[in-house]
C-alpha cells in the first residue's frame, strides 16, 4: 500500500450513514465524482470511514469525547488510506456551508452569528438574558435534539451559558452573575457536610409549601430582629417542654403582668370585706392584653 503526496486520493463527500454496528462513530460517505448515485453505488456498499478526532481525545479505555458529531448530510473531507483503491475511507473534519445560499439553512448556529434564537419565557425575578455575543466570539455547541453549550468570548460581553432544550438552565453574565432556572423539580442530594456562605441580602420567596425535617438539632442565631408574619394559626408541639426566655415578654400588645402561682389576690380572706377577687401583683416581665 503506497502512502505519500502521490499515493493519498483526497476527496469530499457527504455523511449517509452514521449507525456504526460496532459504535466506533464511523460514518458512510458517498465522495463526491467518485461513487456515483445510489443506484451505481447503494449505501449498504460504501465501506465504514473512521474519523480522526483531536489528541486532546485520549480514545482509549472509554476515555474522552465520543467520537464524532457527525450528522447524516454533514459535508466531510478526508482521503482514501489505500490511495486509488478507495476501499479505506477516512475522515479528517468537516465543512460548514450555506446550502443553496439561503441564510435559512446556514449551517453555523444563529448563536454564533449574533441572533438569539433561545427564547426564555421571564418568571419572578428572573433577569433577561446576557446574551450580547459579537461574531465570531462566541463558541457554541448545539445539539441535535436543541441542547446548548456557549462560551462566549465577545469584548465586554464574556459570558458562559448552559441550556437544556426544556428550558432549564444556567447563566454567567460578564460581571459573574450567575443566573439558574429550572423548570422541573429541582433535586440536591449532599452526602456529607454542606456550608452556605452569603455575604450580601438573601431572600426567599415559595409560592407553595414547605416542609423541612430534621433528625438532630436545630440552632438558629440572629443578631438583629425577628420578626414573624403569620396569616393562619401558629402551632407548636412539643414531647418535652417549652421554654421562651426574654427580657420582657408581651402577648396581643399587653400592658397588665401576668399572673403566676403565689401572687397576692383581693379576696375576703385578705381582710377586705367584701373582697375585689382581683390579682394585686403579676408579672413583671410577661405582660398580657385582651
Amino acid at each position: 500500500m503506497e502512502i505519500g503526496p502521490e499515493g493519498f486520493f483526497w476527496w469530499f463527500g457527504v455523511v449517509e450513514d452514521r449507525n456504526d454496528p460496532d459504535k466506533l462513530g464511523r460514518v458512510k460517505i458517498r465522495v463526491f465524482n467518485y461513487h456515483g448515485d445510489k443506484v451505481k453505488t447503494p449505501t449498504n456498499d460504501l465501506q465504514w470511514a473512521p474519523v480522526v478526532v483531536s489528541p486532546n481525545n485520549a480514545s482509549f479505555k472509554e476515555t474522552g469525547i465520543s467520537p464524532n458529531g457527525l450528522l447524516v448530510g454533514s459535508t466531510v473531507f478526508g482521503f482514501f488510506a489505500d490511495g486509488n483503491y478507495g476501499q479505506m475511507p477516512i475522515v479528517l473534519g468537516s465543512l460548514h456551508g450555506i446550502p443553496e445560499n439561503k441564510v435559512a439553512n446556514h449551517d453555523v448556529s444563529n448563536l454564533v452569528r449574533e441572533n438569539n434564537t433561545l427564547n426564555k419565557s421571564i418568571v419572578g425575578p428572573e433577569p433577561q438574558s446576557a446574551y450580547s455575543a459579537l461574531y465570531p466570539f462566541n463558541k457554541v455547541y448545539r445539539s441535535e435534539s436543541g441542547h446548548v453549550i456557549e462560551i462566549d468570548d465577545s469584548p465586554s460581553r464574556e459570558r458562559i451559558h448552559f441550556y437544556h432544550k426544556s428550558g432549564t438552565y444556567a447563566e454567567i453574565n460578564s460581571e459573574g452573575r450567575q443566573t439558574t432556572k429550572v423548570v422541573n423539580d429541582n433535586i440536591e442530594v449532599v452526602v456529607k457536610d454542606k456550608t452556605v456562605y452569603i455575604q450580601g441580602n438573601c431572600k426567599v420567596e415559595i409560592k407553595g409549601n414547605k416542609e423541612v425535617i430534621i433528625d438532630g438539632n436545630s440552632n438558629l442565631k440572629i443578631n438583629g430582629n425577628y420578626n414573624v408574619d403569620v396569616n393562619g394559626e401558629i402551632n407548636i408541639n412539643s414531647k418535652n417542654d417549652v421554654k421562651i426566655n426574654g427580657n420582657k415578654i408581651n402577648l396581643n400588645r399587653g400592658s397588665k403582668g401576668a399572673a403566676r402561682v403565689g401572687d397576692t389576690a383581693d379576696t375576703d380572706d385578705s381582710g377586705n370585706n367584701p373582697g375585689s377577687n382581683k390579682i394585686e401583683s403579676g408579672s413583671g416581665s410577661v405582660l398580657i392584653g385582651d
